[in-house]
């Protein structure tokens, strides 16, 4: 007992008590000050850049539904060249039995929609919304005429996302231009 008496005067001894006007003090409200400038101007920048009115959607502002119209020109905005391309991922997952004979493989694929900056977000959501059964069917099956080699490897995957986008341009848009510029897969597994 008396040596632990001996080594926790040395150690107290040892480590210096730290000053209230010392260099630690400073350094820390230098610190802290140098943080919530970052924090600040980070969220301004952030708030700035996501940040939208109500100005630009008509029908938040009047409460009423958005209307499809028959003519899909008519979804273009008219300003399109600064806005960015958008995603729709209102597709949901699709399960299909693979043409294996003899063996029961499924594929589970989850696709999303990089949509053209030329389309309008609320009415092409509300048009793909419309259509969306007729997209969930054709994946189904063109998914069940795949085999399990159709299915493996990476050359394979972009030859599939390829087909997909081409064939969506022409179910969605016939004889129009394609606002699908990308499919992208948010999930594909095969078991």
């Amino acid at each position: 007992m008396a040596s632990d008496k001996g080594q926790d005067k040395q150690t107290s001894k040892s480590t210096p008590a730290p000053t209230e006007g010392g260099k630690t003090g400073w350094m820390f409200w230098v610190m802290l000050v140098a943080v919530a400038a970052g924090a600040l101007s980070g969220g301004f920048a952030l708030s700035q850049l996501l940040g939208g009115t109500d100005s630009e959607c008509p029908a938040a502002q009047t409460g009423e539904p958005v209307k499809v119209e028959k003519n899909f020109d008519e979804f273009l905005l008219k300003n399109s060249q600064n806005q960015p391309a958008w995603i729709y991922e209102g597709l949901e997952a699709i399960v299909s039995n693979l043409d294996e004979p003899g063996v029961t493989r499924y594929v589970r694929v989850t696709v999303s929609l990089e949509m053209s900056p030329e389309m309008d977000r609320t009415k092409g959501e509300a048009y793909l919304n419309e259509r969306k059964l007729v997209l969930r069917d054709w994946l189904t099956t063109y998914f069940a005429g795949l085999s399990l080699e159709d299915v493996r490897g990476s050359r394979n995957l972009e030859k599939i996302k390829r087909h997909i986008r081409e064939q969506f341009n022409e179910l969605l848009f016939p004889n129009g231009r394609p606002y699908i510029q990308r499919v992208l897969f948010r999930e594909f597994a095969v078991q």
